[in-house]
């Protein structure tokens, strides 16, 4: 009776250990599952979080350099300076006011207008469709501004610059039929292209320019590489063409 007792009891005593190990594995198994989860998703949020600022910070960057070398930013502070090195100050200056009375402030005032009555997109005139209305206003801009220049004698400088700019935005206006052209990027190489004479180094430096001007389109989505590749070109032969 008593040796029935006492096996019945280590029974009862070995299944409860059994029954222990099995759960304490099972939590032991589960834990380590969660805990490797945890640190999976850990790892794939922070990646997520690391490539997303990521993407802000170029986006920024691209923002800042397609500021920096829009075509009514990038083109007059350098013919201020080529101005001022070839002539004098007061007329380089006084040649840049009459590009921003006749042209650049006119075609600001009226692509704000076109946007804001919602015609146009946005300030850059990103829609293809409205490039040639946006050429045509350009064009016009342009021509006054080289009339002015011309009747006034001022800097050969001005007038020959906004001649270029005329060529590159008729050729842009030709090429709009097929693709979208950057004209940041085309006025930008323009600009870099005319101060190959002037200073060889400071040329070379801005074409490096131009070319970052052109990855800030592609990053900002305005443009493809096949498209500022095009606006690339088109600035390097305008200024080939127009200033030798």
């Amino acid at each position: 009776m008593n040796q029935s007792v006492t096996d019945e009891q280590r029974n009862r005593r070995t299944i409860f250990i059994e029954t222990l190990r099995i759960v304490v594995r099972w939590l032991v198994v589960g834990a380590v599952r969660s805990l490797d989860i945890g640190i999976r998703n850990a790892r794939r949020w922070y990646a997520e979080k690391s490539a997303a600022a990521g993407t802000r910070r170029k986006e920024e960057v691209a923002n800042w350099i397609s500021i920096a070398g829009h075509p009514f930013v990038f083109p007059p502070i350098v013919a201020l300076l080529v101005g001022a090195s070839l002539s004098n100050l007061f007329d380089s200056v006084k040649g840049l006011l009459t590009v921003i009375l006749c042209c650049l402030l006119p075609a600001s005032l009226y692509i704000l207008w076109k946007v804001r009555i919602g015609q146009w997109s946005d300030l850059d005139v990103s829609a293809r469709k409205d490039r040639p209305h946006l050429f045509l206003v350009a064009f016009a801009f342009l021509l006054l501004t080289v009339l002015v220049l011309s009747v006034t004698g001022q800097s050969i400088v001005y007038a020959r610059g906004c001649l270029a700019a005329i060529i590159l935005i008729v050729g842009g206006w030709f090429l709009n039929r097929w693709l979208k052209p950057s004209m940041h990027a085309g006025f930008a190489m323009l600009t870099a292209s005319s101060l190959w004479p002037v200073n060889l180094q400071l040329s070379l430096v801005t074409m490096l320019f131009a070319v970052a001007v052109g990855w800030s389109r592609v990053e900002l989505r305005r443009h493809t590489w096949l498209e500022v590749g095009v606006g690339l070109l088109l600035g390097l032969l305008v200024c080939r063409l127009i200033l030798g």
